[in-house]
């Protein structure tokens, strides 16, 4: 089976997003040669996005990848390249109007695209954010999406983000559990999160995390042994309830803790992770997203900033 998209399925996902009040959508970033590449064939529902007639219905960030920032010492090019989408009118900020950045740690490319240092990977953030200021914008709030939070702290002040959090939170490959149970969980990250850096935290909402379909059929880029994976291990994907509990838990912490979340920005895994976790976008067995139209209030209560 395939998925093709067309302009006409984008708008449709713009407006039921849209509607049930969540704020913007975070791009994963594809590159090549170590610059991101808007002709990427994984970067065409940005593309929708961007020349959809109501693009201003949904904001969008991109999260960046160590190969879509440059290379050691040749980071110029890839970093104005992320620079110039900070201009659309739709770009997600915070409400100091810094463009939200976040970035997918991908430990396996720092040898070839960064010489193993991370430190090298920071200057192009340090490149980033004076482009960006001396063309008169203010500067990029970069969120570090790495796991376990000790880890991502180590990295983070080495290559000097903003804040951390994580892509998704699970129990690992190879052990099942509830939605109940997976979001006592992420609710202890969180903690863990605060209790390994000084500065700030994003805390990710699950939505689940179902991976068997992954598992049963990987993709050619997915390079996991998957003898090693239990290929029936899962965590059920959230009721509507359990999701608006989830988004209520996230609002909350964050309103606990207003100096390490000065944003109140949170990130919901995911929008469209069909094969990898769990989805919140339209498909054909539910084409009006009946789960995140159910907790559509609350999630228009906490982006009004309520608990």
């Amino acid at each position: 089976m395939q998925f093709k998209a067309t302009r006409d399925s984008f708008d449709h996902e713009i407006r039921v997003a849209h509607e049930a009040g969540l704020g913007y959508w975070a791009y994963l970033a594809y590159g090549s040669d170590g610059k991101l590449d808007l002709t990427h064939s994984m970067m065409q529902g940005l593309t929708y996005h961007r020349q959809s007639g109501i693009a201003d219905q949904m904001n969008y960030c991109l999260i960046a990848t160590f190969d879509t920032l440059g290379r050691a010492s040749r980071f110029d090019e890839a970093t104005r390249r992320i620079r110039d989408l900070f201009s659309d009118h739709n770009y997600q900020r915070t409400p100091d109007g810094r463009p939200l950045l976040f970035l997918y740690y991908l430990d396996a490319l720092l040898p070839s695209y960064w010489n193993g240092s991370l430190a090298e990977l920071g200057k192009s953030l340090s490149h980033l954010r004076n482009l960006t200021t001396s063309s008169g914008g203010r500067d990029p709030y970069i969120v570090l999406l790495h796991a376990p939070p000790a880890e991502a702290e180590t990295a983070r002040s080495q290559i000097g983000a903003d804040a951390i959090s994580t892509y998704g939170i699970n129990f690992g490959p190879n052990r099942s559990g509830t939605y109940p149970e997976l979001q006592r969980h992420a609710e202890q990250y969180w903690e863990d999160e605060l209790a390994h850096t000084s500065v700030n935290v994003v805390p990710t909402v699950m939505v689940g995390w179902d991976s068997r379909p992954r598992k049963e059929t990987p993709p050619a880029y997915d390079k996991r042994d998957y003898t090693r994976i239990d290929r029936g291990a899962y965590v059920a994907i959230a009721t509507p309830d359990e999701f608006a509990f989830a988004c209520r838990q996230a609002s909350r912490f964050m309103s606990k803790h207003p100096d390490r979340c000065p944003y109140q920005i949170a990130l919901i895994y995911s929008w469209n992770e069909y094969s990898e976790g769990g989805a919140l976008a339209p498909t054909l067995g539910d084409p009006s997203a009946s789960m995140l139209r159910t907790a559509g209030e609350v999630m228009k209560s906490c982006h009004a900033g309520e608990n």
